[in-house]
């Protein structure tokens, strides 16, 4: 009978040996994890929810929401998609729903009903901290220990490691007045790091110290590496607006003049920003309270334009973003079998999940990499040691 050695009882490890275990029932798995508990993460991500998976139906190409591994993750999902993570989860009693915005949940909104599901049957070690020596009885290991800042004991057993970076955090910007406007929303927005080619769209949430939200979480993780080079300093550059045109602007601008001659400026917004948040954007713009559309100049006009097109302020730090803390990095996607996630140089060691150089951004696609490779490593396995 062989035995099978799991370090880390998270998603990635869980469902491992979930796999494992269906596919090779003869198989003696173990888990070892160092916190008290399994699963831990699972339990808050979807802030208690736990957004399992996505239906990619608004994804047009992995790299969008894979900046890193999109490739590996391409390949392995023929083997096991998001429709294999539903179906498995169904299949087991856990009632899923599918969001306007294609995020998958239980039913039940519960993300402990996800935790007892991956738990259910297995043996696991908890309050263990075990490294590669002490599991030298067994005939396979798989490493998923998730998005670990320390490597080194990796390092040691000649694993190539790519130096692991923060992903997905809130912006701390420089105080410019925009965060008087904290809780305010921006539905459809751009947000792009200046002089970059980064650029993220989506919904904006503007925060006591800075912006957060769907669509500056996937610019932090599109620009992780850079921002980290650059000290978390850089332009961010902001489309209120969305993909409108500095020049569509101007011609909408052009257009509520028309229809608003004698009103004042900071009394008519579009429709798509709050009244507050316009009256911002028109300070900016270097605009008076008093002035009335018939009074704008096109000189102020252009400035309006512009601001509403490609607002500039200073990214001065990371905000550490408590539900969904995602690390860039790890183990090489070099260093191992793209087909078993085998280490190339050492047989018998597998990786699965967060600890690989393989991360996405917000909405179960980091859930989804997670039982997508722990798939591909647990038909490895089996296949290896049935």
């Amino acid at each position: 009978m062989s035995k099978i050695a799991i370090i880390g009882a998270g998603a990635a490890g869980c469902f491992a040996a979930q796999r494992i275990k269906e596919l090779c029932p003869g198989a003696e798995v173990e888990l070892f994890e160092a916190q008290d508990r399994p699963l831990k993460k699972v339990a808050i991500t979807g802030g208690g929810r736990c957004n399992l998976t996505n239906s990619f139906e608004q994804v047009g190409d992995l790299r969008e929401v894979y900046p890193r591994g999109h490739q590996l993750l391409k390949r392995l999902m023929y083997a096991w998609s998001q429709w294999d993570t539903m179906s498995w989860f169904e299949e087991r009693g856990v009632a899923l729903v599918t969001q306007e915005d294609e995020c998958v949940f239980p039913r039940s909104q519960r993300a402990m009903e996800i935790v007892n599901t991956l738990k259910r049957g297995l043996t696991i070690h908890c309050g263990r901290r075990v490294g590669l020596d002490d599991l030298k009885g067994y005939d396979a290991i798989i490493v998923t220990t998730g998005g670990s800042r320390n490597f080194s004991w990796l390092e040691d057993a000649g694993v190539e490691i790519v130096a692991p970076i923060p992903s997905l955090f809130p912006f701390k910007l420089q105080a410019s007045g925009l965060e008087q406007l904290s809780g305010a929303l921006v539905q459809d927005s751009v947000a792009m790091i200046g002089g970059t080619k980064f650029r993220a769209q989506g919904t904006t949430l503007i925060t006591h110290n800075g912006v957060s939200g769907p669509c500056i979480l996937r610019l932090s993780s599109y620009a992780a590496r850079y921002l980290a080079e650059h000290g978390y300093t850089a332009p961010l550059v902001m489309n209120w607006l969305g993909d409108t045109t500095e020049e569509e602007s101007l011609q909408m601008l052009k257009d509520m003049a028309k229809e608003n001659a004698q009103k004042m400026v900071v009394n008519t917004h579009p429709e798509q920003l709050t009244s507050r948040h316009w009256e911002h954007l028109v300070q900016r713009a270097g605009i008076g309270k008093e002035v009335r559309w018939n009074g704008m100049g096109q000189k102020q006009m252009n400035r309006l334009a512009s601001v509403l097109t490609s607002d500039t302020y200073q990214i001065v730090g990371r905000v550490p973003h408590k539900e969904e803390f995602v690390t860039a990095g790890g183990v090489s996607l070099n260093s191992v079998s793209s087909t078993t996630l085998e280490c190339k140089t050492r047989p018998g060691l597998y990786f699965a999940g967060e600890v690989l150089d393989v991360d996405g951004v917000t909405g179960g696609f980091n859930l989804q990499a997670a039982w997508t490779m722990a798939d591909a490593v647990a038909r490895a396995v089996a296949e290896k040691y049935q």
